[in-house]
């Protein structure tokens, strides 16, 4: 057992292990450790808010997006409820006191699970790190059982949907931007972060390298969500046509804004060029569907039909995953199970009705056989090669 100092109301602060198959080798660990608290003489003073801003900090892979999310889970939930404690100090049971103070929210608006779960992955993260770092010697976080998690499934248009929504917006400025999504299960943010060159017309396909997110108001611009998210995506002929006179169309633009033009070289712009604001291409879509009669879906939801568009149609999982840039295609199985039970149906109709067929067209003579008037053994008939 080691003895590491006393916690703030004077009791000793004590980590003990045991298992070690000789004397040597918990002298051994035991040493480990002692060099571990003396790497740094401010680790027994340093506090949960003190860390995870130093954590923060160095995060420097994070997409801004990603980030954006980190710091707002740490300020609003973290360092309000956790902050305070020394680290060396944090157990479960702060994080069930936690827990149970979020879960009313903010403003009287009560956390969904689905939150709660996202603060508890940034904190997770955060003290795996610090145990990496040998600043703790376990995670707490790694000891909480949260409420189960009720996830939003896919609510896709059918094809008669898509179809009436894309007659209604035909003469709307966005309506080219809405089929590309549509035609191609991009993401919001890749579409709109689409580049004439990334555009081959030849070729019929487009390259999906960067995406355009908003972050607390500001359009910033980044690589797609997942190394898989780089990708090429095959497009049909009516696409290709689409894509040109679009690109006519923001030729007469650039002609009439002229020298305040900005030249961004994006296919879907504001009129004078400039990015289109990735909550306003969503706030547009819903109004258009308002307008059409049609449900009220999500601007990611066209992604989501597309790709059950796709399978109803036979289109094999591994090709749409491909097409959705999915890092895995158990992503994609996962999130179209509903798609996958009415295929498995059709497939069970189908081999049943192949094998009717196939007792339909067998002779009524064989098929009277038994097992006493059956071909017989040595008989050429039953020999089996």
């Amino acid at each position: 057992m080691l003895e590491y100092g006393r916690d703030s109301n004077g009791r000793r602060m004590q980590t003990s292990k045991a298992g070690f198959p000789t004397k040597a080798a918990a002298q051994s660990a035991l040493q480990e450790v002692v060099r571990t608290f003396m790497a740094d003489v401010n680790v027994t003073s340093l506090t949960v808010g003190e860390y995870l801003q130093t954590w923060l900090d160095g995060k420097h892979a994070l997409k801004p997006k990603t980030m954006a999310l980190y710091q707002d889970l740490t300020r609003l939930y973290l360092v309000p409820n956790l902050g305070r404690i020394r680290l060396l100090e944090l157990r479960a049971h702060h994080l069930d006191r936690m827990y149970s103070a979020i879960v009313l929210g903010r403003r009287g608006r009560p956390l969904s699970p689905s939150t709660i779960r996202r603060v508890h992955a940034v904190l997770r993260s955060a003290l795996n790190s610090a145990v990496k770092r040998r600043l703790i010697p376990y995670n707490p976080a790694n000891h909480i059982e949260l409420a189960p998690e009720n996830p939003k499934r896919p609510r896709p248009w059918t094809a008669g949907q898509c179809g009436t929504f894309l007659e209604h917006v035909a003469d709307d400025r966005l309506a080219n931007l809405y089929h590309l999504l549509l035609v191609t299960g991009m993401r919001r943010g890749e579409a709109i972060g689409l580049r004439w060159e990334d555009v081959d017309f030849t070729g019929r396909c487009l390259f999906v390298v960067q995406q355009i997110t908003e972050v607390h108001g500001h359009s910033v611009v980044g690589t797609p969500k997942t190394k898989r998210g780089t990708r090429l995506v095959p497009i049909d002929d009516e696409t290709v046509a689409m894509l040109r006179r679009h690109q006519e169309a923001q030729g007469i633009e650039r002609v009439a804004w002229g020298p305040a033009w900005n030249d961004a070289g994006l296919v879907f712009t504001r009129e004078d060029g400039r990015p289109l604001r990735p909550e306003y291409a969503t706030r547009h879509f819903q109004a258009l569907s308002q307008d059409a009669g049609l449900p009220v879906i999500r601007l990611h939801d066209l992604r989501h039909s597309n790709a059950s568009l796709a399978l109803e149609a036979g289109v094999e999982l591994k090709v749409v995953s491909e097409r959705l840039g999915h890092s895995q295609i158990s992503v994609t199985a996962d999130l179209y199970t509903h798609v996958s039970r009415g295929l498995g149906r059709d497939a069970a109709d189908r081999i049943a009705a192949a094998l009717k067929t196939t007792r339909e067209t067998l002779p009524s003579a064989f098929l009277a056989q038994g097992p006493e008037n059956g071909p017989q053994k040595g008989d050429e008939a039953g020999v089996h090669p």
